[in-house]
């Protein structure tokens, strides 16, 4: 190395040593340079370009002259850093710095000019739907986007066209909306379409004037202009109508029609106010016949149909202005009534032609009170007025009656007098109410009889009549009143009653006497004891001590009874409770007397064994032994087996268990094993024998 110099344009890198001699006995010292060389930034070489607004992404990095390396940094004109991609729509003009840095080097700059050209903007693509009757608009006003100013429209066929659009006098059609700007960029074109529906026609509003007996009428024939046919008709209800008007049904009122638009178009109504004049209805004539006795008839009531009230009448002698006919004073004849009604639906009339029969006199009703020994009388003689003789009679039960009365053999009741008429007359009725008194007849009711002394006993007579009723109460009591009424009878006993009964109507009288009618008991006392050491094998014996009664019933807890004076029962002994034993002491179905005691039955015989148990000494089934209930600890035996028979452990106590060993206190295998229990029952003394299995488990 010559001059200790380093040219990186002729020397390669690497390591280079320093040395210096040193004087003997000096050895020589040496150091190294290690040499590195960095390859200069290139950033390419600086250049221009021009885009147009709206046209495509630029990207800078291609823009560049020479051979830039890649992985510098863009700077916009602004400072900011950049991607080096741009878009002419959203960017400015200006200069893009691209830098790449150096370590050992400077670091490399290369810039592009960026001139961006105004784009020609026609907005975008759009629609429209208009109503033949909408006000007119501008044509850009419905491009979507935001188109330049000063474009110019065409047609489809190219003809240029106004922006000023009118949907009443032009027609649908795609229109081409085109704008030219800077001569770097395209022309700009948008298209709009645009759709005219014409709008609907329901004509205009007017009315109708019809009679209700007028034939049917079109709805339409009362509307102006001209309107769209298709449409619905809505009556004065809110309902659907059809499009004819049927005077004779349909009432008056708005009609509406309605013809459906089609968007944006909304629909359009129009009315007919209907006017439906009611015709004159004067109602239905005819021969009408009226009986002398019907007095005051209103004419129109003779009418039929529906004739109106608001009518005038003419008679035989002229005008009628009461409307009413006189059935006794009114002259026979032909009436006539006349309704007018509006011009156009003219007058009506009705006539009727009216006869008057003369009405049947049968006279007014009449009574009698008679006798059942009275003789024989004529009805006829018991009727008021005038009546005539030419009847019929009827007797109470509606058969025909010879009008000759036998109180011995006819009853009370109402005899009807009927006259005959012509028609319409019906036919007159008078009648004689008939009461004939019968003999007075005893008849006597007894109530609340047979209880115990002192007795309350209801009397009473079956006779509802007349008079006095006169009782002898058989216990020196008398008694006057036909009853019902409450005796007492304060001692035991059979007493005789006597009814005597005087109607006081000069028809005689009546006496009954009735033997031993009230019967009268002495209080019965109920009682019954229970002998010592029940109950008993047996049973348990009830010794009946009761006074007074002639009959009993025994119940014994609910589980049976008896009708003995003196009564055996056995009780469950299974399992002890209490019973409630009651008798009834009975002197009469009226007279008994109750009494009731707690008998308490101990617990019989039972027994229970388990099927297992587990002798591991965990304290839970570790012996086993039977459960017994009522057994006589003095005699019982409990002994269990193996399978071959070999008596294994055995207990007198009824407390005794077996813990699953032999009698050497060694357990015994796990397995099955037989016992035996004997005993006896101690109510009982019955002796009771059981044997079966237990699982001995470890």
């Amino acid at each position: 190395v010559v001059g200790g110099d380093y040219d990186p344009a002729t020397m390669d890198p690497g390591v280079y040593t320093y040395t210096v001699d040193g004087a003997p006995p000096c050895v020589s010292s040496s150091s190294t340079v290690s040499v590195t060389e960095e390859v200069a930034a290139d950033a390419g070489i600086s250049a221009s370009a021009e885009a147009c607004s709206g046209g495509a992404e630029l990207d800078l990095f291609d823009l560049l002259g020479g051979t830039p390396q890649s992985g510098g940094v863009w700077t916009a004109p602004n400072g900011d850093l950049s991607t080096g991609f741009i878009t002419p729509t959203n960017t400015a003009s200006g200069i893009y710095t691209y830098s790449v840095a150096g370590v050992a080097c400077p670091a490399s700059i290369a810039t592009v000019e960026v001139l961006i050209a105004s784009g020609a903007n026609a907005g975008e693509d759009a629609s429209a739907v208009f109503c033949s009757n909408d006000a007119a608009v501008l044509l850009t006003s419905l491009l979507a986007g935001s188109p330049d100013a000063g474009g110019v429209w065409t047609d489809a066929s190219g003809a240029v066209v106004a922006d000023n659009f009118d949907p009443s006098t032009d027609a649908s059609g795609v229109f081409i909306y085109t704008v030219t700007a800077d001569p770097l960029c395209p022309v700009g074109q948008s298209e709009l379409t645009v759709t005219v529906n014409v709008a609907a026609e329901a004509g205009t509003s007017g009315a109708i004037t019809v009679c209700s007996s007028a034939d049917p009428v079109a709805l339409s024939s009362g509307l102006g202009g001209t309107p769209d046919a298709g449409g619905i008709w809505i009556g004065p209800d809110g309902l659907p109508h059809g499009p004819t008007l049927d005077p004779a049904t349909d009432g008056s009122g708005t009609y509406t029609y309605t013809v459906a638009g089609t968007a944006p178009c909304p629909s359009a109504s129009a009315s007919v106010q209907v006017l439906v004049n009611a015709t004159p209805n004067a109602g239905i004539g005819g021969s009408v016949a009226l009986c002398s006795s019907d007095g005051t008839v209103p004419l129109i009531s003779l009418l039929q149909g529906t004739p109106q009230t608001d009518g005038t009448w003419t008679g035989p002698s002229g005008a009628v202005p009461t409307g009413a006919f006189q059935s006794g004073t009114s002259a026979p004849g032909q009436y006539t009534y006349t309704v007018a009604g509006d011009p156009q639906c003219g007058t009506a009339e009705a006539t009727l032609v009216i006869s008057v029969s003369l009405a049947a006199d049968a006279g007014s009703n009449g009574s009698i009170t008679l006798c059942a020994a009275d003789p024989a009388i004529e009805l006829f003689d018991q009727l008021g007025g005038t009546p005539q003789a030419d009847g019929s009679w009827t007797g109470p039960a509606g058969g025909p009656f010879n009008g000759t009365l036998d109180p011995a053999n006819d009853a009370s009741g109402i005899y009807t007098y009927t006259v005959d008429a012509p028609a319409p007359c019906e036919a007159a009725t008078a009648s004689v109410t008939v009461e004939v008194v019968p003999p007075a007849t005893a008849e006597v009711e007894v109530l609340s009889n047979g209880t115990c002394a002192p007795a309350e006993v209801v009397l009473s007579s079956a006779y509802n009549g007349p008079g006095s009723c006169t009782w002898l109460l058989g216990n020196g009591q008398v008694v006057q009143d036909c009853g019902p009424f409450t005796a007492i009878y304060p001692e035991p006993g059979s007493y005789d009653v006597t009814l005597i009964i005087d109607a006081v109507n000069g028809c005689g009288a009546d006496t009954v006497t009735l033997p031993g009618l009230v019967n009268v008991f002495q209080q019965p006392v109920a009682s019954f004891r229970i002998p010592e050491g029940a109950p008993g094998p047996g049973g348990t014996y009830f010794d009946n001590t009761s006074t007074g009664a002639t009959s009993y019933v025994w119940d014994f807890g609910g589980l049976g009874g008896s009708d003995q004076e003196d009564a055996l029962f056995q009780f469950p002994t299974e399992i002890g409770d209490d019973y409630t034993v009651c008798l009834v002491a009975i002197a009469s179905e009226a007279c008994t007397d109750t009494i009731c005691e707690l008998i308490t039955v101990p617990d019989g015989f039972g027994i229970f064994v388990p099927n297992a148990f587990t002798p591991d000494d965990d304290g839970i089934n570790d012996t086993f032994r039977p459960i017994l209930n009522g057994a006589d600890p003095e005699e019982y035996l409990f002994i269990i087996f193996d399978r071959w028979g070999q008596e294994l452990f055995v207990t007198s106590d009824l407390t005794g268990t077996w813990d699953g060993s032999f009698a050497d206190g060694t357990e015994v295998p796990i397995g099955v094993y037989a016992w035996r229990v004997v005993a006896k029952e101690a109510n009982t003394g019955q002796r009771v024998e059981r044997i079966g299995h237990v699982t001995l488990l470890r």
